[in-house]
């Protein structure tokens, strides 16, 4: 099999309702360009159709499926859909699509220039966000300020559900990881600013959201703030070394 530059992984869950729609845009705007590619999604256990809709479309696309034997969480899917892939460049994307898509020009760009990674961030010029409710939008701003004052500055963003990766950078940071839930995005930003490696944030344009976001705002948060402390815990017993 012809060896893919681009692998776009997609964790999803419960995603019955949307993953078809998902994996059409992503198989239409890559197959418009010139990069050899491979879709992962990787199931997190999903209690619906997910998984069968995704062998059904799979069929005749150029497309793989991990499957969790039960939902162990973002980070642990998205790690797992590292590990499984063959790419140069590696992205990440939440399974409901909220972000355009073109947003790939740039983090290739940046990339090829000799980033390790380049992140969609919704607070550069550039970037659009529409939709997000605004207590989400505010607890998302409260928490990117603790996440600066307590472990690192220099990235206002570290939640946005858009990354990529060098290969090599990627397999180095997600081997580290030890949160499975949606703290991994600040932990594995964490790690690769312990190992030095080049981070170059690309404004993104958010103007799909779930209705019904699948987020818990208070429990979520309170989940968020302690895995704060463990990973500044992980750092002082040199987990991450």
């Amino acid at each position: 099999m012809t060896q893919p530059e681009l692998s776009i992984i997609v964790p999803a869950y419960n995603e019955e309702d949307l993953i078809v729609g998902t994996l059409d845009a992503i198989q239409d705007f890559l197959a418009a360009r010139k990069e050899r590619f491979e879709i992962i999604v990787v199931d997190d256990g999903s209690r619906d159709t997910t998984v069968q809709r995704v062998e059904q479309w799979g069929k005749t696309r150029n497309a793989r499926l991990l499957v969790n034997e039960k939902n162990m969480g973002k980070g642990f899917s998205v790690r797992r859909g590292v590990e499984e892939s063959r790419g140069e460049f590696l992205i990440f994307i939440d399974a409901d699509l909220p972000y355009e898509l073109d947003a790939i020009d740039g983090f290739l760009q940046a990339l090829r220039a000799g980033n390790d990674l380049a992140i969609g961030s919704r607070v550069l010029p550039g970037s659009e966000v529409k939709g997000v409710p605004a207590a989400r939008f505010f607890a998302g701003q409260v928490f990117s300020w603790m996440v600066q004052g307590f472990l690192f500055l220099g990235i206002r963003d570290t939640q946005c559900g858009f990354k990529s990766f060098r290969a090599a950078a990627a397999r180095e940071i997600f081997r580290r990881l030890t949160i499975s839930g949606f703290g991994f995005d600040v932990e594995l930003l964490f790690i690769a600013r312990k190992l030095k490696y080049r981070i170059q944030p690309v404004a993104v344009r958010m103007i799909h959201h779930r209705l019904g976001s699948r987020v818990r705002l208070v429990s979520h948060s309170l989940e968020m703030l302690n895995d704060l402390f463990l990973i500044r815990s992980n750092d002082l017993r040199g987990t991450y070394k």
